[in-house]
């Protein structure tokens, strides 16, 4: 999965159209779905988005060519680079969408179920005799909303840390598994410039403007709860979301907010190039995606680095190896002119162990069956297995859904940039606000 939009901050203008896409909920046919791949068919072309651009892009084409062998009456006219899901929900409300789609935000699957935006696949399933079961729970923690499925895995992605060898080898020889072990290291392996400037930086740990260092991935390492048992959002009533933002502040404010600003400025647009910060020597720990391994073969393959578990808070070490699980979704968008064909082809991206095994070891992303996970042909390389890890840990999965998608962290993004810049001075009135615009927004239904 192309990570281009592993971020998960969304527009306000695509929650506006995404809320417009509701007035077509419920409009889908009552009809049984055709899904029977053996009657015979007359060439049809189907149209086709993803988000996948380049590289990765090359080798999804290769994977649309098994499935054009297995139906050769379809063919899939595939469009890269359509990594805004805003074009996606502007296309169904139009009333013009392509036959079927890939997005990168399993964070909006309540979205696009709650509003009818991708049709319901459970009939689609049941005729194909497909069942949730293939697919490991971590998985199904994004790919439903409310017991409905409307979009289905195709690859996913989890995250870890990766240490600099070099950079660790002067003090360490072992990365960090506690947060008090990564803040000790992050201030020894850091360097200054003589005007006192940052060289290279242990760590960074700002929120929401480097890289993937998102809100939703520090929260595992607590074990934050995003809502309590009424259903309300628990950033005030949870004292892990004080204990994490009270951490990364205060590590922030050890580099100097104003330096760590300058030396992101020098960085902050370079993670899908060769100057990415821990690719160029820039910072010897960063927080990252599977799929950083793919990279750094084909952009750094000089650089000595490991993979590792993000370190767990101190006070909750069962949470060390757990990580955020959510990736690429494949769906039908209403409207779709050609449902069956593009059943047969987000089917086929989803379950056929081949297909999925193939496009894995290509882009370096997690696997999303168990036949495919099992598969003597997986073939990710040695720094992988951090991420295999991850993915079976049993407290790995994604944020709770709702019909505004992952609000809490949407929100909490925006609150952390306020806190870390030192705009925020009462965390706990802070957190409480915080808790006020997450209920409201949800009140409203985003």
């Amino acid at each position: 999965m192309s990570p281009l939009l592993r971020k998960l901050t969304i527009p306000f203008g695509l929650v506006l159209l995404a809320t417009a896409c509701t007035a077509g909920a419920g409009s889908q046919a009552s009809a049984p779905p055709t899904v029977n791949p053996s009657a015979s068919h007359a060439p049809v072309t189907i149209t086709f988005w993803t988000g996948w651009s380049s590289r990765e892009f090359r080798g999804l084409e290769e994977i649309i060519k098994g499935f054009e062998a297995k139906y050769p009456w379809i063919t899939v006219k595939a469009t890269p680079g359509i990594d805004d899901d805003a074009k996606i929900l502007a296309a169904i409300n139009g009333g013009n969408p392509p036959d079927a789609v890939s997005s990168f935000r399993p964070d909006y699957v309540g979205k696009y179920c709650s509003t009818g935006g991708f049709l319901d696949l459970g009939p689609y399933m049941k005729a194909s005799n497909i069942k949730t079961s293939i697919f490991p729970p971590s998985v199904l923690t994004y790919a439903q909303y409310q017991g409905e499925i409307c979009a289905l895995p195709f690859l996913t992605d989890t995250f870890g840390l990766y240490y600099n060898k070099d950079l660790l080898a002067p003090g360490f020889t072992e990365p960090p598994k506690t947060i008090s072990e990564l803040t000790d290291m992050a201030k020894k392996l850091t360097q200054f410039n003589g005007d006192g400037s940052i060289k290279v930086a242990g760590f960074i740990p700002t929120i929401g403007n480097f890289y993937e260092n998102d809100l939703d991935r520090f929260a595992v390492s607590w074990g934050a709860k995003w809502f309590d048992d009424s259903g309300k959002s628990a950033f005030a009533t949870d004292p892990a979301w004080a204990e994490l933002f009270q951490w990364q502040k205060s590590l922030a404010d050890w580099y100097g907010y104003k330096k760590l600003t300058k030396f992101l400025a020098g960085v902050a647009d370079n993670e899908w190039d060769t100057g990415n910060a821990f690719e160029s020597g820039k910072v010897a720990m960063i927080l990252d995606g599977e799929w950083r391994t793919a990279f750094m073969a084909d952009e750094a393959p000089k650089i000595n680095y490991g993979t590792a578990p993000f370190p767990a808070a101190d006070n909750h070490p069962e949470m060390y190896g757990a990580q955020v699980v959510g990736g690429t979704i494949v769906g039908i968008p209403r409207g779709s002119q050609h449902p069956a064909e593009a059943w047969l082809l987000i089917s086929y991206l989803a379950t056929n162990t081949d297909a999925l095994v193939q496009f894995a070891n290509l882009i370096k992303n997690v696997p999303t069956t168990y036949d495919a996970l099992k598969s003597p042909n997986l073939d990710l390389g040695p720094n992988f297995d951090t991420f295999l890890q991850a993915f079976q840990h049993p407290m790995s999965g994604f944020p709770p859904q709702t019909s505004a998608g992952i609000i809490g962290d949407i929100q909490g993004v925006l609150f952390a940039d306020k806190w870390q810049a030192g705009k925020v001075p009462d965390l706990m009135a802070g957190l409480r606000g915080l808790d006020k615009q997450v209920n409201d927004q949800l009140s409203l239904g985003g």
